[in-house]
């Protein structure tokens, strides 16, 4: 795998800022603005993200190509794929534009918007709504690049745009601009996160060349049938990460949108610092698949399925056991309801992260018709279940539903799909993913049962020792226990910074 190190610490760097940009970014949103404007802005947020959709799968079809045809060493293949993603791109990039306005139009009607917030809705989903239109266009590039694995080069334009949102969401958000100053901030800090890595391009695929020519009926046709199967893919993946906050902002109203978007801000942060490994194994898996070596990408597999465990464990059992005392440190009393939902989402968490990894390890071998079915099936099954418990149970049969449909996948998955496209069986899976589950557990039991309900911290700043304590002991009996020796030194080789060079003697 290439600039593994870089990769990874890149990654880690920016969820790292989006943590801090969410801890700072989120009360301030929801003490400025109120619990109810706050449901609304979650809300643009979750159904506007159904606009990413019209991607129709091209994106992850770029990178998984780009990536093969590295592994082929042709030139002429990147040249054709970026003309025909360009020209696809650019008719889906207008055509997000008269649907995202119907969209705006439709807002309030859809969260029961006061009339004094109605046009600031409009506005500010408008406005979200540019900003997914300029990803089509400018995210083919960006996609370019991933596929080369330069990952390092998204992560500094994720970085610096993370940062940016955070700091001016908190000079500026207070002095008023409410909805529609979130909404501008959104479109102008995507801007620079998508222009940012196109300085590096030409050094990087210098031989790059769009061409007119180059865009024929054939390579039209093979990129679309290739991505129908990767958009059923991402629209089925919009369940866990945005149908929830819509189906109760439809059914339940603003003011339970904004208790049920605290959990799920929390879960989308660790759920995507927990996936870091998964995305640096995608092109990788492609590139595998490119250069004929199925052994070592079978194996890539089994590691990525421990490592991936590892971090998901790592990250959900706070969320499980104390989410009562992490939401209170973050945004204060009096959101109670919210707390089950965190511990629910905590487990799918869990759950989600091999469904998460072996979906990109069949995309990468162009098994993505299967899993697309499963997906679509069970997203279906959840919003249908979701809709039923809103209205039965409340809050939390929204998250209990997302748990229920991703533990059917998983037990479907691995015996239908998986292990028949590695020649790996169900125990050799299951012995990969649980093992790093017991020394987690063990640890948790110690930091977080035993210290954290004993001492009861309250606040982000009561709450910092007790973090400390689980990533020391947590991470320690990670590393011991949840994996052998040949993994740690593997892990340890790929992320030591690599030697210099010994001088010839004079």
């Amino acid at each position: 795998m290439r600039l593994v190190r870089r990769n990874a610490l890149g990654i880690y760097a920016v969820y790292a800022a989006a943590i801090v940009s969410g801890l700072v970014v989120t009360p301030i949103v929801l003490h400025t603005l109120g619990e109810e404007p706050f449901g609304i802005w979650a809300f643009i947020g979750a159904v506007t993200i159904y606009l990413s959709v019209l991607d129709l799968g091209v994106g992850p079809s770029i990178v998984r190509f780009a990536a093969e045809a590295r592994g082929r060493r042709s030139t002429e293949d990147t040249n054709a794929l970026a003309s025909v993603g360009l020209a696809l791109y650019g008719v889906i990039g207008l055509a997000t534009l008269p649907i995202g306005a119907v969209l705006a139009w439709a807002v309030p009607a859809l969260v029961d918007t006061p009339d004094n917030l109605v046009w600031a809705a409009r506005v500010s989903t408008f406005l979200v709504v540019l900003s997914i239109a300029a990803r089509f266009p400018l995210g083919l590039f960006n996609n370019l690049l991933v596929g080369q694995q330069r990952f390092d080069l998204q992560n500094l334009a994720n970085f610096v745009a993370a940062v940016l949102y955070a700091v001016l969401v908190a000079v500026l958000l207070p002095h008023g601009g409410g909805l529609v100053l979130l909404g501008a901030l959104t479109l102008g800090t995507t801007l620079l996160r998508l222009a940012l890595p196109l300085a590096w391009l030409r050094r990087e695929l210098p031989e790059l060349r769009v061409r007119r020519a180059l865009v024929t009926r054939e390579r039209l046709r093979e990129l679309t049938s290739f991505s129908w199967s990767n958009f059923l893919v991402h629209l089925a993946n919009k369940v866990v990460f945005a149908t929830d906050v819509v189906v109760v902002g439809i059914v339940l109203g603003a003011e339970a949108t904004a208790l049920y978007a605290i959990p799920a801000k929390l879960f989308t942060l660790a759920f995507g610092l927990g996936s870091v490994g998964t995305s640096l194994l995608y092109p990788a898996f492609a590139e595998h698949e490119g250069a004929g070596e199925a052994d070592r990408q079978r194996r890539l597999l089994l590691a990525g399925l421990r490592g991936g465990t590892a971090a998901a464990v790592f990250l959900a059992l706070p969320l499980l056991l104390i989410p009562d005392q992490l939401i209170e440190g973050w945004v204060g009393q009096g959101k109670g309801e919210s707390s089950p939902v965190l511990a629910l989402l905590a487990l799918v968490l869990v759950v989600h992260q091999p469904i998460y990894l072996v979906t990109h390890y069949l995309i990468a071998r162009a098994r993505q018709r299967e899993i697309a079915r499963v997906l679509v099936v069970a997203g279906a099954a959840n919003i249908g279940l979701s809709v039923m418990l809103a209205f039965t149970v409340g809050i939390w049969g929204v998250a209990l539903s997302t748990l229920v449909t991703d533990l059917a996948v998983i037990l479907y998955v691995f015996p239908a799909l998986v292990a028949p496209a590695t020649s790996v069986g169900v125990a050799a899976f299951a012995r990969a993913a649980l093992r790093p589950v017991l020394p987690a557990a063990v640890a948790a039991l110690v930091v977080l049962v035993g210290i954290g309900r004993a001492t009861e911290p309250d606040t982000l700043l009561e709450l910092l020792p007790l973090g400390l304590a689980w990533f020391l002991v947590c991470g320690f009996a990670l590393w011991r226990f949840g994996f052998d020796e040949t993994e740690r030194t593997t892990i340890g080789r790929q992320l030591r910074p690599p030697s210099a060079p010994v001088p010839e003697a004079l």
